[in-house]
């Protein structure tokens, strides 16, 4: 009897690009890697989105898919469509073969819960909930327990396409950033609100000491929260339940992350520029 757990097959791709020898580049690493990584859905790449993705020149990709033996990329997408045949694998059932697993049920579902954020951003409410994040003098955001991991990073992302995004620990601080200022007292202000069950129990009294404040507050939550509606008008709600052990943050992060390209795309250039001014202030940290 055979003790040893089964191993993964490794593909004709993965295994020609291990093959590879001489060493490789840093560039060239993060390109094997990626291609290793998207194996399933090369078919509808080209060298320039390849190129964009993994932050390297078309031309790079080029010589390296040459240097695998291969002639461009076309090359690359006939020599999988070779394998798939002589495997007796389609593509479909090569990429979808996990979800007859418990793993590739979870996926699935969460894959689900990702695509089900087309909903939320189709409510009437969702340009003008971007609109408040954007048009904010001051952003303030908040999240609990579990969920202040997102929120923090929600923060720090959001600070880099537009200026004045703060995390708010209640906890810590007692709100004292709400005090108003005479010398701000004209700005207008905007609170994100990140909350899933267990719903913090200083959620509701937050969000209402907010709007005491004459702030617009956001709240994306989970399927389900039934107060945050009675509290805003900009309340998303994305699925979480996906039989897994815990919960899945998955599919918020996803919808954070969609919310911070929308503001970005409120005032491209400014978040251009912000992005463009960061790398040279930061420089002098020597982090990278």
């Amino acid at each position: 009897m055979n003790d040893q757990p089964n191993t993964p097959e490794e593909s004709p791709l993965a295994a020609r690009l291990c093959s590879i020898s001489g060493g490789l580049t840093k560039s060239e690493a993060i390109i094997a890697q990626w291609l290793v990584l998207n194996e399933a859905t090369l078919g509808l790449e080209t060298g320039s989105s390849i190129a964009s993705k993994t932050g390297v020149s078309e031309i790079t990709v080029s010589r390296f898919l040459k240097r695998a033996g291969y002639k461009g990329l076309q090359g690359l997408k006939e020599d999988l469509q070779a394998a798939l045949v002589h495997a007796h694998v389609s593509p479909a059932d090569r990429y979808f073969r996990l979800l007859d697993s418990e793993i590739g049920a979870i996926l699935k579902r969460d894959a689900d819960a990702v695509l089900a954020l087309a909903h939320e951003v189709e409510k009437p409410a969702w340009p003008a909930a971007i609109d408040a994040i954007a048009a904010a003098d001051e952003v303030f955001v908040t999240g609990f327990q579990t969920i202040r991991g997102i929120a923090e990073d929600f923060t720090r992302r959001l600070s880099i396409v537009r200026g004045s995004v703060r995390f708010m620990s209640p906890h810590d601080g007692g709100l004292v950033e709400w005090i108003p200022s005479f010398r701000r007292a004209d700005e207008s202000r905007c609170l994100v609100l990140i909350d899933m069950a267990p719903y913090a129990r200083e959620a509701l009294p937050i969000v209402q000491t907010a709007r005491g404040l004459g702030m617009q507050v956001v709240i994306v939550t989970d399927e389900l929260n039934t107060w945050a509606s009675a509290e805003s008008p900009f309340v998303f709600h994305v699925a979480t339940k996906v039989d897994a052990f815990l919960e899945s943050t998955g599919p918020m992060t996803t919808l954070m992350n969609v919310i911070i390209h929308e503001v970005a795309g409120r005032a491209p250039e400014k978040a251009r520029k912000r992005i463009k001014d960061w790398p040279p202030i930061m420089r002098g940290l020597g982090l990278y």
